[in-house]
Parts: C-alpha cells; structure tokens; sequence
C-alpha cells in the first residue's frame, strides 16, 4: 500500500512526503522557536484493531527565556496510528491550539468588531505588552497567570 504524507499549514502551503516535513519542522525549531522546550502527555491511546489506533495527545510550549509554559501556545492532536512491516507509525494528525471558552468567546467577540476597531485593539495590546516588557518596577513573570476575560 502506498502512503501519501501532507502536512498544510496555517498559509495554506502543502508539503508532500516525510523528507519535505521534516525539514520544514527542522528549520522552525532552528529559528522560530529555537530554545524552547515542549512538554507532552497521552490523553488517551484507543486500538481499533490490530494494526490500526487512534490517539490524543496534549503538549505545552516554554519559549525560550521564560521558565512557564505559555498557555497561548497550548496544543492538543488527533493522530491515526497504523503498523506497517511490524513498526506503528504515524498516518495522520490533527494539530489544533487549545482555548478555553473564555478565549473562544472573546475572540469572536474581537473578530466581530470593525476593521479599525481590530486594528486599535492591536495597537493597544501592542503598547500594553512594550510597557511590561520595558518597566523597571517588574519583570516579565511577576504577575500571576490568569484566564482571559478574569
């Protein structure tokens, strides 16, 4: 049987075959998120037969110089497991980012909002995140971590 990996990401833009996905993984973790660390658990493994089981995973992002996962980056997967000459490999996954409710409904809430109305929102996230980044009274870490909309 022959199979046939695609990986489409966030642009729309579709690698074909283990060798093009690996190095587009490759050249992420050596730029993009280089330094970070990636925490990962088995929600749960399910055999559907005996070369056949699907799984869900969780994993959390530490970017490099924080000492805290970033909740924003919270992901969990859907993955079809196959065996293939006695070896279980991946044949399919789902990656999608975690959000509670709270995020979801001010998200909506966001895209909802007028054009300009998004760009100020921007802008204003932007100059909140340059003044915790620049104060001198604190560092980055020293409030507490909260959901969206607490």
């Amino acid at each position: 049987m022959r199979r046939l990996l695609v990986l489409a990401r966030w642009f729309g833009i579709k690698y074909w075959r283990r060798p093009k996905i690996a190095s587009f993984h490759r050249g992420m973790f050596e730029t993009v998120v280089k330094g970070s660390r990636l925490e990962g658990e088995v929600k749960f493994v399910h055999l559907l037969g005996p070369a056949l089981a699907v799984m869900h995973s969780v994993v959390r992002v530490t970017l490099r110089g924080q000492t805290e996962p970033s909740a924003s980056r919270d992901s969990m997967q859907f993955l079809v497991i196959g065996k293939h000459s006695g070896e279980w490999r991946g044949d399919g996954l789902m990656n999608a980012r975690r959000l509670t409710m709270d995020q979801q409904l001010f998200l909506d809430d966001l895209d909802a909002l007028p054009a300009e109305a998004q760009r100020q929102v921007s802008d204003l996230v932007a100059l909140l995140k340059k003044r915790s980044f620049t104060s001198p009274r604190r560092s980055i870490r020293t409030r507490p971590r909260r959901a969206f909309g607490v």
